[in-house]
């Protein structure tokens, strides 16, 4: 089913908005008031902060009902603007810039409602028989969907009783795979029930991707179930749940227990090459992670950890992915001194590499202040066979420098077969090259 433009748009920005601007404007709210109590105090005054000055307390009655108008009023306003669009679309017009901040506005407003809240607002829309199906289904969906990462288990009990709307448009998938995944972070037995209750009933929303994300929740707190889970929920190709769960440790001691946790699941596989690619998978996926961190707290916790030569040169491999730039250097004079020569390769070829893609002139720079060694030709290799696309007589000057061999010869070879050849020049000057160094 088509969503319309205007509820496509809402959805889009509450993607990007509620992760970070919800929770920004919250923290600004909270430390405004906070400030002001603070003021209050300092000038004598005892800030009241449930009842403020000139008001009676709110009986619960009176609280819930001034809860229950503001769903209300809210709810008109949501459908008021859902028809305006409606009508704009039919004009083939496509919300303006003052549209988009109505959007925004609401957005806002809709942030501000709890579960009870939005359930009225979710009656109020049902009940309007005026608005286009694709329509009002997109408004209960964005609707429920804004509960889902600060209260996913709310979530979940407005999706159960409005599941008829999500059965078509993707967003059921999304809603309860995102649900799932902020629920276990916080109660993975509790979101584990909801899917063993609710899995027969809505067989095309729990899919593996929700199950993968309920996984990923769960391996934030407690990664020894999240790797038990792989098997219980029947995950069917667990790479990718793997790398979920190593990227869900964070911190050194959380990184500790996933990597501790990851050895008792892998000695649970019994095909050695199965084996082998889960290792591989959650390891290069915990070292991305910790290049990320930066290189002193990442080499801190590798220098710490117990890891086997096998199981540091798997880590050491995910390093590349997340290493800032400016580390490389360093990143590879430590990967040179824990890892033999031949294990070392492929991680320092991959992180001269990626850093020569981004800045090859600070690359070379520090090339060139490099120390003699197994290393530092492989550094050499990796540089010009990079750059040897786009300036090969700087990469043939480097090559030269390697020592006679192989190793020299390979790369030799390689910088002929990347070499320009758009125009009859570089044609003639990748020839004398070849025949230069004697490249068959």
């Amino acid at each position: 089913m088509k969503i319309s433009i205007a509820i496509s748009i809402l959805i889009l920005a509450l993607a990007a908005a509620f992760g970070w601007r919800g929770s920004q404007r919250l923290e600004v709210v909270r430390k405004d008031h906070s400030r002001l109590v603070a003021e209050a105090a300092q000038l004598g005054i005892a800030a009241d902060t449930a009842h403020p000055a000139g008001s009676a307390p709110l009986t619960k009655r009176t609280e819930r009902e001034d809860q229950e108008k503001a769903a209300r009023l809210i709810a008109k306003e949501f459908i008021a603007f859902a028809r305006e669009m409606e009508a704009a679309e039919s004009k083939g017009q496509a919300p303006d810039e003052a549209a988009q901040k109505r959007i925004m506005e609401i957005l806002d407003r809709l942030m501000s409602l709890d579960g009870k809240q939005l359930k009225i607002l979710i009656a109020e829309v049902r009940a309007t028989p005026d608005l286009k199906d694709d329509t009002r289904e997109g408004l209960i969906g964005f609707s429920v969907m804004s509960l889902a990462s600060e209260h996913p288990q709310a979530a979940l009990a407005l999706f159960t009783e409005s599941a008829d709307i999500f059965t078509s448009n993707g967003m059921g998938e999304h809603l309860v795979s995102s649900s799932l995944g902020n629920w276990a972070k916080s109660d993975p037995a509790a979101a584990l029930a909801w899917v063993r209750a609710n899995s027969a009933k809505f067989p095309d929303l729990i899919t593996q991707d929700a199950k993968r994300g309920l996984i990923q929740g769960a391996a934030t707190n407690d990664p020894r179930l999240a790797f038990k889970l792989i098997g219980e929920l029947g995950i069917e190709e667990p790479n990718e749940t793997l790398s979920g769960i190593a990227r869900a440790a964070k911190t050194p001691e959380a990184r500790t227990a996933t990597f501790t946790a990851l050895r008792e699941y892998l000695a649970t596989i019994n095909d050695e090459e199965a084996r082998k690619r889960a290792a591989g998978t959650a390891s290069v996926n915990l070292g991305s992670g910790l290049a990320a961190d930066g290189f002193e707290s990442a080499t801190k916790w590798l220098d710490s950890s117990d890891m086997t030569p096998a199981e540091l040169e798997s880590v050491v491999n995910g390093i590349s992915g997340g290493a800032a730039k400016a580390e490389t250097g360093r990143w590879v004079g430590w990967i040179s001194e824990k890892l033999p020569a031949d294990k070392a390769d492929n991680s320092i070829r991959d992180l001269v590499r990626q850093w020569t893609r981004n800045d090859y002139q600070a690359a070379g720079t520090w090339l060139g202040t490099m120390p003699e060694g197994p290393a530092k030709n492989t550094s050499v290799r990796s540089y010009a066979e990079t750059i040897s696309k786009y300036e090969p007589e700087a990469a043939a000057q480097w090559a030269v420098t390697l020592p006679p061999g192989k190793e020299r010869d390979r790369t030799l070879r390689n910088i002929y077969h990347n070499w320009p050849k758009k125009d009859e020049a570089e044609k003639a000057a990748a020839e004398a090259f070849k025949a230069q160094h004697g490249i068959e």
